[in-house]
């Protein structure tokens, strides 16, 4: 260290340019220190999005694969609502628009997407439970909820997996 101080005393032009080094460096310093909270919330953010999205399509899969080994009754109809309910609140306080990404494929939309269809599916299921109310349900009314709900979890798995998606084309 003697040396380098007794080397930049001999070339005393040069100490300015130090100086001038140090200052860009302890800027640089100042910038990463500054920046690293937004940086780190933006990541924190975008992986709570990534979780509440595999939570809708858990909500959506569980009540899809055990729904085929009974027949639907009101209360377990209005317990998927609820749970579908539930996590598209979640999704509904999510601060979607502190997202980076707001493009068209972005996690912002496929959260916003994952609420209508989760409030889709409750709004299907309640009226079925009040229907059941009085009555057994048959055969045919599980597999019109295992097709409804199986064609929202096909839609929800194509998105999550970033295949194609067409908009649906209505009969004329």
């Amino acid at each position: 260290m003697d040396k380098f101080i007794s080397w930049l005393e001999a070339h005393d032009k040069l100490s300015g340019w130090a100086q001038f080094l140090g200052a860009m460096l302890a800027l640089l310093l100042t910038y990463f220190t500054a920046f690293a909270p937004l940086w780190r919330r933006r990541r924190q953010l975008h992986r709570a999005a990534l979780r509440l999205l595999s939570n809708g399509y858990e909500a959506i899969e569980s009540y899809h694969r055990t729904s085929a080994n009974f027949l639907p009754f009101p209360l377990s109809l209005r317990a998927a609502a609820l749970t579908m309910t539930g996590v598209a609140d979640e999704i509904d306080r999510f601060p979607v628009f502190e997202l980076d990404d707001q493009g068209s494929r972005s996690v912002a939309r496929y959260l916003i997407a994952m609420a209508i269809i989760l409030k889709g599916l409750e709004l299907f299921l309640e009226p079925i439970a009040a229907e059941l109310e009085g009555r057994e349900a048959t055969a045919e009314d599980q597999v019109t909820i295992r097709t409804f709900v199986g064609e929202r979890l096909d839609f929800v798995r194509a998105m999550m997996t970033g295949a194609e998606l067409k908009r649906p084309e209505w009969p004329v």
